[in-house]
């Protein structure tokens, strides 16, 4: 059984052999076809269909699958399994702001030493369309994170890859000693494609310690820099629709990205380690 519960009164979430996952206050919510829950009620969307659409989720799978983020998600798999000390061998992880999928089974399943139980959540349906679909060992439900529809005390480890970060959520989900893993962008990270796009880059902030607050504690930050080589322009394109860059690039930039036959880029993350007290 997952450790999700119900978004309306937080009672604990059944299957009931059917269809759907049901609490004690019958509160009823379907698995789709594809396998995924949504957990998001209507009241709490700020627009009809939050989060990343389609287009963006397709552009990042076709990206991610190429491995281009590989070093990454070894960095990630290295500080689990050598850093952190858990009190169980049979971890329930949370991967927040998840996706399409591809860090909950690349970075979190195939722990040595350790058996992992892996839920995801994203607001965006259409990522957790797909991740439900591609990666079927793992549980996948659209939700909100400042609202978490998951048990208290019920998570070893969360992680959070470029995504929104709640603090007080996460602590309520995480039991005694568990820990966060946030990966943010390093000072450099795309420093190349900003280029491209703006006429000068500005370094991004390492801001991630001061945002984090009670009942958490920094354990520590591992910084992973590598350059990926991309010979292709529709690469280039999947990979600026996974960047904010997307949003503000214009017609004369797009022509640039277009004409880009070849490119190194500098891939430049943070890996912050936090512990609740």
């Amino acid at each position: 059984m997952f450790p999700i519960s119900c978004p309306h009164c937080n009672e604990s979430l059944s299957f009931n052999n059917d269809r759907s996952y049901v609490c004690q206050n019958n509160h009823n919510f379907d698995l789709s076809k594809g396998g995924y829950i949504n957990l998001l009620p209507v009241n709490k969307k700020k627009s009809k269909s939050p989060g990343d659409n389609d287009m963006m989720v397709k552009a990042r799978r076709d990206f991610l699958e190429q491995g281009f983020y590989d070093p990454l998600m070894k960095e990630i798999k290295s500080v689990i399994e050598n850093e952190l000390n858990f009190s169980t061998k049979e971890l329930s992880i949370l991967d927040s702001g998840c996706g399409e999928g591809y860090y909950s089974d690349n970075a979190l399943s195939s722990l040595n030493g350790l058996k992992s139980t892996i839920i995801g959540t994203d607001i965006s349906k259409y990522a957790v369309k797909h991740a439900a679909k591609k990666y079927k060992n793992n549980f996948y439900f659209v939700s909100s994170i400042y609202n978490l529809p998951v048990k208290t005390d019920s998570i070893d480890l969360i992680l959070s890859v470029f995504s929104p970060n709640d603090s007080k959520e996460f602590g309520r989900i995480l039991i005694e000693n568990g820990y966060l893993i946030i990966v943010s962008p390093g000072e450099n990270h795309m420093k190349q494609l900003a280029e491209l796009i703006y006429d000068s880059f500005r370094p991004h902030e390492y801001n991630i310690i001061e945002k984090i607050e009670l009942p958490f504690s920094h354990i520590s930050t591992h910084r992973k820099t590598f350059k990926i080589e991309i010979n292709d322009s529709g690469m280039l394109q999947n990979l600026l629709k996974m960047t904010p860059y997307y949003w503000n690039t214009s017609k004369q930039a797009q022509t640039k990205i277009e004409n880009c036959e070849a490119i190194s880029i500098t891939c430049d993350f943070n890996i912050t380690v936090f512990q609740t007290v």
